[in-house]
């Protein structure tokens, strides 16, 4: 039996992309597609370099979806941008590939890298700045050792083009410490069997859901099984004890963390179920 997080096998991956939260249910893919109409619209005229979005924890790809079947539903060709879909997990990437649009493919490189050292990610994408960047649906929650959000926010800086550069930071409204509803990532009671869209007869169960707080860090554990389905009965190919820390937050935490990071807050908006923090640079 292995313990693993959801991001270091096929099968993981594929589970991974069947029980997080989708763009229909969260409903950020038309702000972050109107906050990307805005800002390229005042740059559309003049030659210039690429205007360069980055979906920081893109994980299988659903913002960089959401921009493309924004830009596909409206005729967009994405004239001169490219999106740098930045993952720390490579099966993750691959994922993210295969569910993209092929028309959209050449506006999009994905990167194994991490969400702290953004400036790593520059140097292999090739581009100096970023115009636009995106850490959705409460990713940096991920960062729970200490000191790992100031240091996201202080890469943030580095890499975000001066004065026109915005970054949207997402909290999950699931990860505050008083929550106002009860809104929590994919933690079902008991056994439950979840078919896979990818792999044929194959179907994931879970079971022994727990979830501890301590010092704002949720230690999150369950297993997961892999499970063939066959003529001669049900075949479990995998075991694995899953086990993800998730850092928990008191309203507008994120903006005590800012303090020699070299941002400036501008405003916070928000969505159906998260607040996101809007970030600048100086000029």
């Amino acid at each position: 039996m292995a313990t693993n997080d959801l991001y270091s096998s096929p099968y993981l991956v594929d589970y991974y992309d069947l029980v997080a939260p989708k763009s229909e249910s969260i409903d950020d893919a038309s702000l972050y597609w109107k906050v990307y109409q805005d800002l390229r619209s005042p740059l559309i005229r003049a030659p210039r370099e690429p205007f360069v979005i980055m979906d920081v924890g893109t994980g299988t790809g659903r913002v960089v979806q959401g921009l493309s079947n924004s830009a596909a539903l409206l005729g967009d060709d994405f004239f001169n941008t490219k999106v740098l879909g930045v993952d720390n997990a490579q099966h993750m990437l691959e994922k993210a590939a295969n569910n993209l649009d092929p028309l959209f493919k050449e506006h999009v490189s994905w990167i194994l890298g991490s969400a702290l050292d953004l400036e790593s990610v520059m140097v292999q994408s090739g581009y100096r700045k970023v115009d636009l960047l995106i850490f959705s649906i409460g990713s940096i929650s991920h960062l729970s050792e200490k000191g790992q959000p100031e240091k996201f926010l202080e890469q943030v800086s580095r890499v975000l083009c001066p004065g026109t550069g915005r970054a949207y930071v997402s909290i999950y409204d699931g990860s505050l410490l008083e929550k106002s509803e009860q809104v929590t990532f994919h933690q079902p009671e008991g056994i439950t069997d979840i078919k896979s869209h990818t792999f044929p007869n194959i179907m994931y169960r879970e079971s022994n859901h727990h979830g501890e707080v301590q010092d704002k860090i949720k230690d999150v554990t369950f297993e997961l099984q892999v499970v063939e389905q066959t003529d001669l009965g049900a075949r479990v190919l995998e075991t694995n004890n899953i086990s993800m820390k998730m850092r928990q937050w008191e309203e507008d935490e994120l903006l005590t963390m800012l303090s020699g990071s070299g941002l400036k807050f501008l405003e916070k908006t928000r969505g159906k179920h998260e607040t996101f923090y809007v970030f600048s640079t100086a000029a």
